[in-house]
């Protein structure tokens, strides 16, 4: 705005100085610019239409090199595309070496799911700072993968604005995590992706499916883990001092417990409309439970699956 200030200025002297000047030839601010194939628009990071264009146009690959270039052509725009690991994973399958290049339906389903997921990304909001301003983490941990996605809201806005998504695959042992540590983990991986966008200084309001302040804490790793106790200590060094590098009366992190927001109904709701959902707790040993609640008692291996809203757990027999 400053610039075309100066420019109306620059043109009033030479209209004063007798200059002629075509209207045609005078361009006002921009609204949208294209700098190194994003588009800028509104102060907003979008998918450029001709890129949209070109990814939805493109034919299923027949072989393991067409896969890479779709894929390469892909993986830049992957922050705008909630689970984007997750959805792409069946496309990576087919590119490794070891596996022969076969286009099942599996992979037919990610290919148009993608291309689906492209055409209607969504645009990433530039930072904004003041005491004003929310910064809302969402995480969670789902049976293929983590994703979290960063939010920022301000008074008089209904719905949240996007900063990123974020998404990654279950790597060697961390596919048998117990359901608990896999939460806790996508929550360290969205805190440390945080913190490289906001900042250290700025409060973040964490909203896990499962509770993990609690956990970190403790301070200590419960009775039913995989993950190794130096891994443990790692996830509460990080998110324990991120919790307090601010003052008490304004912590680093809270931690906000909330239906995790999907698909095309992601935003930030006011306090007053966040859902309460019970917190979950470790159970107590089976030895220390009341006779009655022994006849009902069930071992599990630690894992579970997500279907909706729930979690579906598998008794060990």
């Amino acid at each position: 705005m400053e610039v075309f200030e100066k420019g109306e200025k620059i043109i009033h002297i030479l209209l004063k100085a007798s200059f002629a000047i075509k209207q045609s030839k005078v361009k006002g601010p921009a609204r949208e610019i294209q700098f190194l194939g994003v588009k800028w628009q509104d102060r907003r990071w979008q998918i450029p239409t001709e890129v949209i264009n070109k990814i939805t146009a493109m034919s299923p690959p027949t072989s393991k090199k067409e896969t890479q270039a779709f894929l390469g052509a892909i993986r830049f725009w992957r922050m705008h595309i909630p689970e984007y690991s997750q959805i792409m994973s069946p496309l990576y399958l087919v590119t490794r070496k070891k596996n022969d290049f076969h286009w099942s339906p599996e992979q037919q389903q990610a290919f148009a799911q993608i291309k689906q997921e492209i055409a209607h990304a969504v645009a990433l909001s530039p930072v904004r700072t003041g005491p004003d301003v929310k910064n809302v983490l969402y995480s969670a941990a789902g049976n293929n993968g983590l994703s979290w996605s960063l939010w920022q809201k301000v008074p008089g806005e209904t719905r949240g604005r996007p900063l990123g998504f974020w998404s990654r695959s279950y790597r060697e042992s961390k596919a048998n995590y117990t359901p608990t540590e896999k939460e806790i983990l996508a929550a360290y991986e969205g805190v440390q992706a945080a913190s490289e966008v906001i900042g250290t200084e700025a409060q973040l309001l964490l909203a896990p499916r499962l509770p993990v302040l609690g956990w970190m804490f403790k301070g200590k790793v419960p009775s039913t883990h995989h993950a190794t106790d130096a891994t443990w200590s790692k996830w509460i060094a990080l998110i324990t001092q991120r919790a307090r590098i601010r003052n008490p009366n304004r912590p680093g992190i809270l931690e906000i417990i909330t239906n995790w927001p999907e698909g095309e109904n992601f935003g930030l709701m006011d306090e007053e409309e966040q859902e309460q959902v019970t917190r979950a707790e470790e159970a107590p040993p089976y030895n220390q439970l009341p006779e009655e609640e022994t006849r009902y008692a069930l071992f599990t291996d630690g894992s579970c699956r997500i279907v909706g809203m729930n979690r579906k757990w598998k008794a060990a027999v």
